[in-house]
């Protein structure tokens, strides 16, 4: 089996092969197949949600914002990197600016954007389900036909479309990053929500993972002199990470335990979460594979948290 190790700028493919024999088709199939569900599901047993325009209303805005933000990462690239005579982006490998740190501005994007909900949002799984797919949709509209037909998505695909993950960067976003940690999300703010009463100690595992993995890879880049390999989640390349990026995780991980302290019901979890959360999130993402630890710091963060909660 070839395993190859490949650095931030090493090219792994392009995007030659038509789009209804890649990923992108198989998305559009899945976006639409979760669309019919969810809506199926809401007028079934919760018909009144369709009722609360001020929620959904905020769903478009928090997508124009997501998108937005993409859209100022596409601008950033395309200041610093040249473009093919399709749009996307080449990268010199020596160059110091790579669209690494820019697929962050939607890392962040995506998970963060979502927690701006007033105390007023309506309650239960549904609405979380709701915002889950309208997060996915941003990424649903840079499938190949349409980033290629619009320059306003192309820009927006420039923003997260590493070159060492191509030509499988909105499969493994997708399917090894956002479906599974949406999935995640949505269903351990439930238990926070309805079982222990406190929904905000989900945040700290967001934050964590969006702020502590998002700075990971520039910090390393620059300050990371000892590096460490992962493999990616098809076992067949191997990727580069820092200990310095590690050490990003750790620090996010205290200072939010700590901004968050009195959300914990007593000093006993707090400083229990403490000493186990920080060590327990930064071995997750040292150890997960390339584009899939995301899903996994937050199924283990969440885990976590969630037993000392309930055992002490």
């Amino acid at each position: 089996m070839q395993n190859n190790v490949l650095m931030p700028g090493d090219s792994a493919g392009n995007y030659d092969k038509h789009w209804t024999k890649t990923f992108d088709l198989k998305f559009l199939i899945l976006w639409i197949i979760l669309f019919i569900f969810l809506l199926s599901w809401t007028i079934i047993f919760n018909p009144n949600l369709f009722e609360a325009k001020e929620f959904f209303l905020r769903l478009v805005i928090k997508l124009f914002i997501m998108m937005l933000l993409a859209l100022a990462g596409g601008l950033l690239c395309r200041y610093y990197c040249d473009i093919d005579e399709k749009g996307y982006i080449t990268t010199p490998k020596n160059k110091w600016f790579k669209v690494n740190y820019t697929r962050k501005i939607q890392h962040f994007a995506a998970y963060l954007v979502p927690l701006l909900s007033p105390p007023t949002q309506p309650y239960g799984i549904l609405p979380h389900l709701w915002e889950s797919l309208f997060v996915l949709f941003m990424f649903l509209v840079l499938i190949k036909p349409i980033r290629e037909f619009s320059a306003f998505f192309m820009l927006q695909f420039n923003s997260l479309d590493r070159i060492e993950d191509r030509p499988n960067t909105l499969k493994w976003i997708v399917l090894g990053n956002m479906l599974p940690g949406l999935f995640i999300i949505t269903v351990f703010k439930q238990i926070f929500e309805t079982h222990l009463h406190l929904p905000l100690l989900a945040t700290i595992v967001v934050l964590t993972v969006a702020i502590g993995d998002g700075l990971a890879e520039p910090v390393g880049t620059y300050l990371g002199k000892k590096k460490y390999v992962v493999p990616s989640w098809n076992l067949k390349n191997r990727y580069v990470r820092s200990y310095a990026g590690s050490a990003c995780v750790y620090i996010s991980a205290l200072l939010f335990l700590i901004l968050y302290k009195e959300q914990f019901a007593n000093a006993q979890e707090f400083w229990t979460a403490m000493v186990l959360f920080p060590p327990v999130m930064t071995l997750s993402e040292a150890f997960a594979p390339h584009s899939m630890d995301t899903p996994i710091m937050m199924l283990i963060g969440f885990s976590l948290l969630l037993g000392i909660c309930y055992i002490l």
